[in-house]
């Protein structure tokens, strides 16, 4: 109580400023970035969106409702707070107050003018969420939640995109570290949701372990029930494991017991065929057949591998089923094939000719004919999707995604194998999702893609696998972050690896390992790689293989033995010359032994050394002055520049922090490189992969180009040139691609040279490879696709042939001999592309058609607009009146962006020439 006047004074003047900051409070927003706090209210009352936004008044708690399945517009945004927030230069405001209503586009382009930040870039995230931008949004939060791993908007946005990538285990995961953090509203949802997940993804691989064991029990014990209801909700999993409980049958009785599934199975998925095939067996002799099924039952029970001698025995006893069964058990499918196939036609039974129809593609794939095993897939899919086999089908859209990822078509291999993870989730089919994510994991990898890659292996681990399978996870793990320059974690993975109990030390484990060992030596380690060597040349012979453990052998030595690790390194190089270029693992080892020595000279500051072992890896000349040399190993890398005095300055980086893919050209060739190269008329670039086919190496004001080959140019003009053109190409209708602009010459152009035209469907591979033989221009106006077949580069797709094939790929261009050294023009998109790929060849056409005897090729990185056909005449002109390729590019590259900023395409047109 106040016991005095004065005291009461004091209070009030006390209390008075109180009530007017109060009152003032209760007048000014509040925490909502200078707008009124009934804005921020409005915008959650009617967000919708899942995403998490860091902006606090965005970020509240809101729980979802429905709206009855309508989508329903949000009402404008009051542009008078927007004009407020944009004052006040408050961005992230402004785009969370768009994200909020799920106006995504909006709200990224006010994101993309700030600058990177943690709370930034998990917005920006959700933007790429909203647009299915899985992969970009991962590589967004992974870079957040590395800095700040308690960052609760970035763990809850991982979750929803792990959750849409169907990574389900690690999007439960995820979601109990957002609960952990015990938020309100936020914590109890990302809980449920956690619990939602796991339980409905481990629920289909309860289903169909299940159908897998109750059909397995009918091997162990006669009395065991038939699964029929399994069979009604997993077909696909019964039906494979029913014909091994047919084959080891020991009776006619116990076969005929069999009969009510397959009856049931026939009306489930169609046909007659499994009911035909009981009735087949119960007619055999089992006397005769008797112990012969007893042996089969054995083996499938061991899951082991039937020796040779059995499977030959059995093939003359005339049971043909059982021979069937062991030769798919024994993976000797395709050294049988034919009568595996003759087998299949007696019996019509449909879902046996589908998995044949996938070994026939893989057995053209082993012959190089990969056109047929493409054409094969695709019509075995469409007569499975036409019938009820859907198991089959997912087993095929897999091998057609393998296909393309062989292929190095790696867009086209992930869209089929995300397909048929999708399928198999839909029919409980789990050992196909497990399939799928194990391609998925190296496709991602071969995409440089390293998050997706490592989320992928996470999911199969929390999956549990192939239980029991430790080592496989680890040494995915470990080669992915060696590839995404994160050592220690690799290095971390790699030893886990090494002590899992199934452990097989392959190649991948002692090329990860030598490439690790040079950063954390530790005395143990020459024993541990000598150990991983011995296993990987016990397990695989072939000559690939021993090359490309001579390469680690001398990879590990550099650093520490280095006349060892150089006189190693120069043999794999020898001994890889001497295999045929379709031995991918050889190839590889060359190519890795020639990026170690190169970037191990800049190491030492060797810099002449580096040009001249980047000519010879170029089978070129080492250029006397004006030249680059570029080479990319990992985290090394090194520039040499070679002026027009011939004076030399390089550059060695020894500790590169991020993929060569994701760095810009003037970390890899610095400004002092550049600055040595001032005053030449035109540069020479000895590059291979990765650095092969980059285009922004130099300035484009320099004319530059890269080099390959020592083809002597013939003289251009002469009464001996001929001119071809391939156009109006009719694609294959299974790549559904747009039909291109009829070509047509110039009017105004007198055509000195023999023009062949071809068009139309007499535009065939045959056919262009025939005319280009002794053409001294070739210009080809066609649909290009950017990938490569045995490691090389981008396709031109033309008109099929007879047998199907369509492709003018890398590997059919290098066989060939271009007698009149051509001027080659490729205006098809991306003809030219590098991808942004693990590959060690230098991934494009241009450089087949060089090792053909081109004299040089232009080609386009990327995808071109129509009229891009008068940019390569334009360029085509100039080099006829004289000028030198790079100097004719630059100058109609000058020309085009000087007319319309919107050509900046021509930036991307990559020149390849032979040296004089």
């Amino acid at each position: 109580m106040l016991k005095s006047a004065s005291d009461k004074a004091w209070a009030v003047a006390l209390v008075a400023p109180v009530l007017v900051v109060t009152f003032l409070l209760a007048r000014t927003p509040s925490g909502g970035g200078g707008v009124e706090p009934r804005f921020w209210a409005e915008r959650r009352a009617v967000a919708r969106i899942e995403a998490r936004l860091t902006y606090p008044e965005a970020d509240r708690y809101r729980p979802r409702v429905s709206a009855g399945g309508c989508l329903v517009p949000p009402e404008p945004i009051p542009l008078k707070e927007l004009a407020r927030l944009e004052a006040d230069g408050n961005w992230a405001g402004i785009a969370a107050a768009y994200g909020l209503q799920g106006e995504w586009n909006q709200a990224g382009s006010f994101l993309a003018r700030m600058s990177s930040s943690p709370d930034r870039d998990s917005d920006l995230a959700a933007v790429h969420l909203s647009r299915g931008a899985h992969e970009q949004a991962l590589q967004l939060l992974d870079g957040v939640l590395a800095s700040h791993p308690r960052h609760a908007q970035a763990l809850w946005n991982r979750a929803l995109v792990l959750r849409d990538m169907g990574l389900t285990m690690k999007a439960a995961e995820t979601f109990e570290k957002v609960a952990a953090l015990g938020e309100q509203g936020w914590s109890r949802e990302a809980r449920a949701h956690a619990v939602t997940l796991r339980e409905e993804t481990m629920e289909r691989a309860r289903k169909w372990r299940g159908a897998r064991d109750a059909t397995l029990a009918l091997l162990e014990d006669s009395n065991a029930p038939l699964p029929l209801q399994e069979a009604r909700q997993s077909p696909g999993v019964v039906r494979q494991h029913f014909y091994d409980v047919v084959r080891a049958s020991p009776s006619k009785e116990r076969a005929l017991s069999l009969m009510p599934l397959a009856r049931e199975l026939d009306r489930i998925q169609g046909g007659s065929s499994l009911g035909d095939y009981v009735t087949r067996v119960a007619a055999r002799d089992f006397a005769r057949r008797g112990q012969l099924a007893k042996g089969y039952a054995e083996l499938v029970r061991k899951r082991a591998t039937a020796p040779e001698s059995l499977v030959e025995s059995v093939r003359a006893s005339g049971e043909d089923d059982l021979f069937v069964g062991l030769a798919l058990h024994n993976k000797a499918a395709l050294r049988y094939l034919p009568d595996l196939l003759a087998r299949g036609q007696r019996d019509q039974d449909s879902w046996l000719n589908l998995f044949l129809e996938r070994e026939q593609a893989r057995k053209e794939m082993a012959d190089g004919e990969w056109w047929k095993a493409e054409q094969r897939l695709f019509n075995a899919l469409q007569r499975c999707r036409e019938g009820a086999f859907s198991a089959r089908c997912v087993e095929l859209e897999v091998r057609l995604g393998i296909l393309y990822g062989d292929l190095r078509r790696l867009t086209e291999a992930e869209q089929h194998v995300r397909t048929a993870w999708s399928w198999a989730r839909q029919l409980h089919e789990w050992e196909l999702e497990l399939t799928s994510l194990e391609v998925l994991v190296h496709i991602s990898r071969d995409r440089s893609d390293f998050s997706s890659a490592l989320a992928y292996v996470e999911e199969w681990s929390a999956r549990g696998g192939r239980s029991p399978n430790c080592y496989w996870p680890h040494i995915n793990q470990a080669h992915t972050y060696y590839l995404a320059l994160r050592p220690e974690a690799a290095r971390a993975s790699l030893d886990a690896a090494a002590a899992c109990p199934e452990a097989t030390l392959d190649l991948m484990y002692g090329a990860t390992f030598a490439e690790l060992s040079r950063a954390t030596l530790d005395p143990k380690d020459v024993e541990r790689l000598r150990h991983a060597l011995d296993v990987a040349r016990a397990t695989n012979p072939m000559p690939g293989d021993a090359v490309y453990a001579r390469y680690i052998e001398g990879r590990f030595a550099l650093d520490r033995e280095h006349a060892r690790g150089v006189e190693l390194l120069t043999q794999a190089i020898e001994d890889a010359r001497k295999l045929p270029s379709s031995d991918t693992l050889a190839r590889e080892a060359w190519t890795l032994s020639y990026s170690s020595l190169v970037t191990d000279a800049g190491r030492t500051g060797d810099f002449a050394r580096v040009l001249e072992l980047m000519a010879g890896q170029l089978g070129t000349q080492v250029p006397k002055t004006c030249a680059l040399a570029a080479a990319v190993h990992n985290e090394r890398s090194v520039a040499v520049a070679r002026g027009p005095g011939g004076e030399l300055v390089g550059d060695y980086q020894g500790d590169r922090k991020a993929p060569f893919a994701d760095s810009p050209s003037t970390q890899l060739v610095p400004e002092p490189v550049r600055r040595a190269l001032k005053g030449c008329p035109q540069v020479e670039v000895l590059a291979w992969a990765p650095v092969f086919g980059r285009t922004d190496l130099l300035p484009s004001d320099l004319p530059w180009s890269f080099r390959m080959g020592k083809a002597a140019a013939p003289s251009v003009g002469g009464a001996a040139s001929r001119r071809l053109v391939v156009s109006s190409v009719e694609a294959p209708s299974l790549l559904q691609l747009p039909r291109l602009p009829t070509w047509t010459p110039p009017a105004d152009e007198p055509e000195p040279a023999a023009l062949e035209l071809l068009t139309g469907s007499d535009a065939t591979p045959s056919r262009v490879l025939s005319s280009m033989s002794d053409a001294t221009e070739i210009e080809i106006h066609a649909h290009g696709i950017s990938d490569p077949v045995l490691s090389d580069a981008s396709l031109v797709v033309l008109s099929p042939e007879g047998n199907g094939r369509y492709a003018l790929t890398a590997d059919i261009v290098r066989r060939q001999k271009l007698a009149g050294s051509p001027l080659v023009f490729l205006a098809a998109c991306s003809a030219g592309r590098l991808a942004s790929t693990t590959t060690h060849e230098p991934f494009s056409l241009p450089a087949a058609f060089i090792e053909a005897g081109a004299r040089a090729v232009l080609a386009s990185t990327v995808d071109i607009p129509d009229a891009a056909g008068r940019f390569f005449e334009g360029v085509r002109q100039r080099i006829r009146g004289g000028a030198a390729p790079a100097v004719a590019l630059r100058d109609e590259r000058n020309k085009w962006l000087a007319r319309d900023a919107r050509n900046s395409w021509t930036h991307h047109v990559l020149l390849v020439e032979t040296s004089d």
